[in-house]
């Protein structure tokens, strides 16, 4: 396991640590807004999934669900909520940053990734990979414009998203970039999320 692993398992292992699910049990609103997207029963990998409230209910809608994180913490959150769902999904405890995948997926999806450049790159590069061709990365994630709110998201301007900066990642990718947009939104997310914030939103099909 290496530093980085642990550090970043560490602080969401702190986050984690509370009572409850900080980002509640409801999936993201816009993750779920594509799910038709998704061929049915498909199987779809989840980055920095934490407490497993997307995988859960993507799970429940009868997709094969893989949840990558490296909170221990969040996964044993995760399983419990899968428990209670009663669903199976398939956890792993992961560092983004020196991540493989293993095969190929129907669909990628993350919700608020906090990854510095050059992890970003490399985990979003292997994100492509992971896909199957014609397959998407579907993605929200604070905007740097959210910098100074109090409805959620990190306090460092290199853990937030710019439209360019995403651009940059896959100028060089076989990638079609069906949607990407930076908006104003309403999060009611638990107590993590709440408020309006601004978001950058991103639909980056595989070729």
């Amino acid at each position: 396991m290496g530093k980085e692993l642990m550090d970043m398992g560490k602080l969401w292992d702190m986050k984690f640590s509370r009572e409850g699910y900080l980002y509640g049990l409801n999936p993201n609103a816009y993750l779920v807004s594509k799910k038709d997207m998704v061929p049915k029963g498909g199987e779809i990998l989840f980055l920095g999934e934490g407490e497993g409230r997307n995988a859960c209910y993507f799970a429940k809608e009868g997709f094969n669900c893989t949840a990558l994180d490296a909170s221990p913490l969040g996964l044993a959150k995760a399983g419990k909520l899968a428990d209670e769902m009663e669903v199976v999904v398939n956890l792993q405890l992961q560092d983004l940053g020196h991540w493989k995948a293993d095969k190929k997926y129907d669909a990628v999806m993350a919700s608020y990734l906090h990854l510095k450049d050059p992890l970003r790159t490399l985990a979003f590069k292997e994100a492509i990979n992971a896909l199957k061709p014609s397959m998407s990365f579907i993605a929200e994630f604070f905007a740097l414009s959210q910098l100074g709110r109090s409805s959620g998201g990190p306090s460092m301007p290199e853990l937030l998203y710019t439209l360019e900066s995403i651009k940059d990642i896959f100028k060089d990718e076989d990638v079609d970039i069906v949607e990407l947009e930076e908006v104003e939104d309403f999060l009611d997310e638990g107590v993590g999320h709440q408020g309006d914030a601004m978001l950058i939103r991103m639909v980056i099909r595989k070729r």
